[in-house]
């Protein structure tokens, strides 16, 4: 499967006034296949919300580079292309939502390329539609909740019909119930629509949702692999400043006890080894 995403052996600092030149990614090398539902995870400051960046040519690299379908980020007279393939959504959707109506916003970024205006009511249409936001097309934006806000960014982003939605920790400022809807749309896009996902996450429990689990050090990658087998690494996790999920660190507890059911990611997965037991036990 060919790559949407390529790092290739990439090295970036921010230019400060300071003499000492500190390194945010460190000869970092990540694929990203088309199709993929990625997260990366880390402590603060390892690098994560700098990868975005690099994703949609915000920054591009010191050293080495970055790919987006082949195309690199460096050539200035590319970024249409490469914006019009990967779409960003941010932490606060309220630093996106630039109109006073639902609709209006989500048709923003269409107008500005001089779009034929049915085509940008079809567009608009079908992103409010996936995003489950079609009854509120016409409601005002800063009156919605923020997980709807959320999803009222996440319609502008589709309307572009990116290839790679690239989301920077979209769930921190939401209440359970805006993280659970914007979840849910974020797996459906990648499910039903095949866009390939990368989720910038900073609760585990969200990361565990993903195919695949990149975790950041110091710029670098530290661990990259299925959910199951980053977080059954438990002491590794936690040397690295991070958590597991729950579910997880209670099988990591049990098994301290003496009491061996491997490991789950999620609840169901949870349940179902530890009725096993009771079942092996009768």
């Amino acid at each position: 499967m060919k790559d949407i995403i390529l790092f290739d052996d990439v090295s970036f600092f921010y230019n400060n006034e300071s003499s000492e030149i500190k390194y945010v990614l460190n000869n970092l090398s990540i694929e990203i296949k088309r199709g993929e539902f990625v997260s990366i995870i880390g402590y603060n400051g390892s690098g994560k919300s700098t990868i975005a960046k690099h994703t949609n040519a915000i920054v591009v690299p010191s050293s080495g580079d970055v790919l987006v379908d082949g195309i690199n980020t460096k050539n200035n007279d590319k970024l249409y292309d490469i914006r019009r393939r990967v779409g960003m959504v941010f932490q606060n959707p309220d630093n996106q939502i630039v109109a006073t109506v639902v609709e209006e916003d989500v048709a923003f970024a269409l107008e500005n390329l001089g779009i034929d205006p049915k085509a940008i009511r079809q567009k608009v249409d079908e992103a409010l539609d996936i995003v489950g936001m079609s009854n509120h097309k016409t409601d005002v934006p800063h009156n919605l909740s923020g997980g709807q806000k959320q999803r009222v960014a996440i319609a502008g982003v589709l309307a572009m019909q990116p290839d790679c939605i690239v989301l920077d920790e979209p769930t921190a400022m939401l209440d359970p119930e805006g993280r659970k809807t914007v979840l849910n749309t974020i797996k459906r896009l990648n499910r039903e629509k095949g866009i390939t996902v990368v989720l910038i996450t900073h609760y585990m429990e969200e990361a565990a949702m993903t195919e695949r689990v990149i975790v950041l050090k110091d710029g670098e990658v530290a661990k990259d692999g299925a959910p199951i087998d980053v977080f059954s690494d438990v002491d590794g996790i936690r040397n690295l400043g991070l958590d597991v999920p729950q579910v997880t660190s209670l099988c990591y507890e049990l098994k301290k006890e003496g009491i061996d059911i491997g490991y789950a990611i999620n609840i169901d997965d949870c349940v179902s080894k530890i009725s096993n037991l009771f079942e092996e036990k009768k």
